[in-house]
This record gives C-alpha cells, structure tokens and sequence, in this order.
C-alpha cells in the first residue's frame, strides 16, 4: 500500500532534521515517489533506490509509528471511526497504518543501530539550540542550489525530532482523528508539551517525565550494539572557545587551524604557523573539542579507527575540512578553511590560459602540486568555469566536499566519500552509467581510481583529477607508474590520446609578508608533446615545453622568474620551490667577481686593464 501524503510529510520532517539528505535530493526523492506508479510504501521506496539505508529507515519508520500511535490514543474510538471512512480513498489519503509493525519489522528495528539520542535536560541546558524547522521541501519552479546549503549552524542530530509542540503539530495533520476531534480544546487533544520542572528548574519534556517515571525500562538500542563504543562527548557539543579560535583565524586570513593535546592552539598564517595566547590543552580538552565536532556515527568511527576525514559547517565562516587523529598526546582536530564563494581565476591571480583547459568537451586535465599548493581550489576554479559557461552535468567525487557549488548553468552533483559513496573507484563506476558530461575528482589516489579515469576521458568525458606531484613530466611519470609494467606501454598510449593538460602550481610567500601567491607550470599537450609521452620520453618534455611558449605552456622555474623580476616574490623564496635553485641564487657584486677573475688568471686581465 502507497504511503499516504500525511505520513510523507512526517518522513520528509525526519529526514530533513537529521540530514540525512540535503534539500533537493530529498525533493527529488519525493517528487519520483509521487510520480511513481508502483504501489509501495516510502519507507520500501527509499530502500530501493538506495536514498537510506536499512538502519536510518528503520528508526524513521519506528519513531513515526509512535507518535502517530499516541496521537490515536489521545483521540480515543474517533480515530478509528475516520480511518475506516478513509478506507478506500485516494492513495494520497490512505490512513495511518497502527503503532504495530510486522514481525519482519520488529526483528529489523531489533537488530539496527539507533542514532544517539540527546538527553531532555542537555537539550534544554544548551542555550545554542536552534530550532527545528516543520517546513516539509517542496518543488519549486525557480532557480535552487543544487546542494545542501546550510543557513544555520546544526547542534544537535537525533531521531528524537522536534520538540513535544511540533510533534503533535505533525501528529494532528497526519491523523485522521485530530481533523475530526473539533469539540476538544486544543491543548488537551495535543497533550501536554511540557510537563513539572526537574531538579534544576528546567521544564521536563513529556518524554523526558515518561523516562523518570519508568526506571526500570529496557536500554535504548544504541546501547545493545555490542561493537559500540562509548563516547565521554555528546554529539555536536561543540566547544564554544573553539568557535572562537576558529572565528579569530578565520579573520586573520589562516588557511589552517590546529587543535592539538599538549600545546596551546595554532594555525597557519601565510605558510608558516602561528600560536594563539592561549592555555596549552591537556589531553582530556583536546578530546573534547575533536569529538564536540562530530555526530554519532562520525564519533563511532573515530573512536574505531583512530582517524576520521569529514566536513564541518560554520553559519558565519563557511565550511572546512576536518581531520581528527589521535596520537601519543591524546587527540588531534585540524580545520582547513574553505571559502564560501566559488574561487575565480581573477581572485587566484592565476592566468586565463588555465580556464582554456575547460573547453574541451572530452579528455583529462590533472591540476597537481604538493599537500597545501591550493590544488582544490584551482580545481573548483575551473569547476566555477564549466558551470557559467556551459549546460551540462558534472559530478563532483571529494573526501570530504570542500566548495559547494550552486548549480548555475550546470547541474552539478557533488558527491562525499564514505558519506555518500563507498570510495572514489566505485563513485565513478556509478558515474559512468549516470549521463555525467565532466567528472571532477578530488585525489586519484589508486590503480583503479586512475584506471576509471582514464575510460571515462576516453569515452566521451572530461575528467578534471587532482595528484600530488611537483611538475608535469612527473605527472605522467606518475600516473604510468602506477600500473603494472607489462600495462605500462598502453597506458602511455591512453594517456598520449586522452591527456589535455596538466596545471602544476606551488605556493611561493609573497615578498610583502601579505599572504603567498601562487607560481605555475602549465602543459597544453599538443602532437609533439603526444608523441613524447607514447614513445615513454618523458624527460624531453621541459625542453620541448620551452618551445611552445606561444601557445600558453610555461615551465614553474619561468613563472618564478617573472615574480621575482617584478617583485612579488623573493629571489630565496623562488630557489625554494624551483626546479633549478642555481638559477635564483644571488649574483656575486661586480669587484667581488673581478677579484676572483683576477686570482685565477694572476692579474693578467688587470694588466690589460692598464694597457
């Protein structure tokens, strides 16, 4: 039996206040589910096509059938009057199905994992709760995002839902008895929303009073989870003086902010680290800022692996990427920063030949660099491109997603490892069968990962990858090298055939002190250099590079020159990160050479001097 419009409004509240799918993929989601002809019920529905998995289904579908269940309570024989008026409807109106649920349900819901649920009083002693909107996304005829935005910072992820209020608010649309219980004071059909004070004199939900009352209750489930491990930190109790830092850093212009047991916190300003005035965090605090930052399952992860890759957003600050570890000190949190607005070329102070790579309608353009070049955010650049100037669909696959791009000219769909996908190779196996038009991609870590890439620029698309090499020739060293050698010969040819360009860049500190500017060595692979790469000479690429500077390709040691002549940079910093240091290495003063000119030769060139 389909599900009925009522009860969809319940399982879209759900999903949306845990974010378990962002704003238009939940729209999208609904919208299939209407214009579906097969009679199924939702929660079947989002099983099948893959939107939830069992666990989040389950709890959705348990917590639904008690609320309704207790709204049917409250409205006593009504309840059951109307529903059997409703029998036999429209879809749309089905009624509610009974708080019972099958016996395959119960063994399912048995045997799932809960999401934490916050504490009624740690919920009301948190002043920075937000609260939770009831509005359900609908379809919308104007231009959207094409990704989950958020306006508001999230604290706190349950299943537990909204309050008491908005609970019943919901329970009376969904329920065919609170329509017909007109007679009944609006307060006593909805039930009590807040019930005595506790010991602090905070209200006590009318939940919270039912778990006081009956000590004796059986566990929730998150706790018979037997691979569950505890966590001294509740989900998203975000240290406050961490957001302070995070505020402070930001306005500072630091790239990198460092939370770390057993020193004061830190980050990277220009390059180089900096370390607030402040207290050094023992072992225990360090803890709790990395965990504060985290839901559930993130925590889960964490306190298994030992690491966790994810993303973090801030309402005023944007987003950042995170990565918590622990180590001999205790643990470990660094945020990196990620701008809200979409970088351009302009802003990055990178030339208009770049943007030149993304004109091309199939092929593989490799953005490279060391950890820290600004890799991803050339690539976004250039993401920025393709979405003002084309119309096409372009798939995103990042660990975690870093820019968030609205969809302008593009439709672009932008996908998180392991959120959303299980890893890179297997997002874009997927990504070939989904009619994409450009596939970026965050790392081309793997043999296989790069082995997809190399099909799907071969097969009609253009592939935009990022590697952590240092120039273009080893770029290609690297991607060959990463196959065995009896593949090596045709992956040469592969590449020489779908290879578009390659942008490698490092980031020099500018002479001023005011930030770092950003050197390129850039490849526009035309025949000859095509026909280096098949033929395996690879060590003839900066020399043939040097002759094609008139179409746009320039070696890193000749942008590093032109900064240095015109100031930006230091002739010290450009040996740093030059592929021949001798070429930035300070001339000797003129009497200082005429004086060791002199020696070798005896004074000879003196005496002609004086002839």
């Amino acid at each position: 039996m389909r599900t009925s419009e009522a009860r969809l409004k319940l399982w879209g509240r759900f999903i949306r206040h845990n974010q378990l799918l962002d704003d238009d993929r939940l729209r999208a989601c609904l919208k299939a589910y209407r214009g579906s002809s097969e009679d199924v019920a939702f929660d079947r529905f989002l099983l099948d096509n893959g939107y939830l998995s069992e666990r989040y289904v389950t709890q959705i579908r348990k917590r639904i059938d008690q609320i309704v269940a207790q709204s049917q309570e409250r409205a006593g024989p009504q309840a059951q009057q109307s529903e059997e008026r409703t029998t036999g409807s429209d879809a749309a109106e089905a009624p509610l199905p009974s708080a019972a649920s099958s016996p395959a349900q119960e063994q399912s819901a048995d045997a799932s994992v809960p999401l934490a649920e916050e504490d009624a009083d740690s919920a009301a002693a948190r002043p920075d709760k937000l609260e939770w909107s009831s509005e359900l996304a609908e379809e919308t005829g104007g231009a959207s995002s094409a990704h989950y935005q958020p306006e508001h910072e999230k604290i706190v992820i349950d299943l537990e839902g909204p309050d008491e209020a908005d609970e019943e608010e919901a329970v009376a649309e969904a329920s065919p008895a609170a329509a017909s219980a007109g007679d009944a004071p609006a307060e006593e059909a909805a039930g009590p929303a807040e019930s005595a004070p506790d010991a602090s004199g905070r209200p006590r939900s009318a939940r919270a009073e039912a778990a006081a009352e009956a000590p004796d209750a059986a566990a929730p489930e998150s706790e018979s989870d037997p691979d569950r491990v505890e966590s001294p930190v509740a989900p998203h109790d975000v240290d406050t003086e961490a957001i302070k830092v995070l505020k402070q850093a930001v306005k500072l212009g630091a790239s990198d902010i460092h939370f770390v047991g057993g020193c004061a916190p830190f980050c990277r300003l220009h390059g180089k680290l900096s370390f607030f005035k402040l207290e050094k965090l023992g072992a225990e605090r360090a803890r709790h800022i990395a965990l504060g930052f985290m839901d559930d399952d993130q925590q889960q992860r964490f306190l298994r692996h030992g690491d966790l890759d994810f993303s973090y957003d801030a309402p005023e600050l944007g987003r950042f990427r995170v990565n918590a570890l622990e180590h001999f000190r205790g643990a470990s949190i660094i945020f990196r920063h990620i701008p809200k607005e979409i970088p351009t070329l302009d802003s990055l102070g990178l030339p208009e030949e770049v943007g030149k790579l993304t004109e091309w309608s199939q092929g593989l353009v490799l953005v490279t660099g060391p950890a820290g070049s600004g890799k991803t955010t050339t690539a976004a650049a250039m993401i920025g491109i393709v979405n003002e100037s084309r119309k096409d669909h372009v798939i995103t696959v990042e660990d975690p997603v870093e820019f968030v791009h609205p969809s302008r000219g593009c439709n672009i769909t932008q996908r998180q490892v392991p959120v959303h996908t299980e890893s890179f190779s297997s997002a874009l196996k997927g990504a070939l069968r989904e009619d994409p038009d450009v596939i970026m991609i965050g790392e081309m870590r793997d043999l296989e990962t790069v082995s997809l890439a190399l099909r799907a620029a071969e097969t009609g698309h253009l592939v935009i990858g990022t590697l952590q090499t240092k120039s273009a020739a080893r770029t290609i060293d690297r991607v060959v090298d990463v196959f065995p050698s009896d593949q090596q010969p045709q992956i040469r040819a592969m590449l020489a055939e779908s290879l578009r360009g390659v942008v490698s860049q490092q980031l020099v500190p500018r002479a001023d002190g005011k930030g770092r500017v950003a050197a390129l060595e850039l490849l526009y692979v035309t025949r000859a250099i095509s026909n280096l790469i098949r033929d395996g000479k690879t060590f003839q690429l900066p020399s043939q590079m040097q002759t094609q500077a008139k179409v746009g390709t320039r070696l890193l040691d000749d942008s590093l020159e032109k900064l240095a002549e015109a100031g930006t940079i230091t002739r010290e910093s450009a040996a740093r990160v030059a592929e021949n240091p001798k070429r930035f290495a300070a001339p000797p003063e003129p009497a200082a050479e005429e004086a060791e000119e002199a020696e070798e030769t005896g004074g000879s060139r003196g005496w002609f001097k004086r002839r």
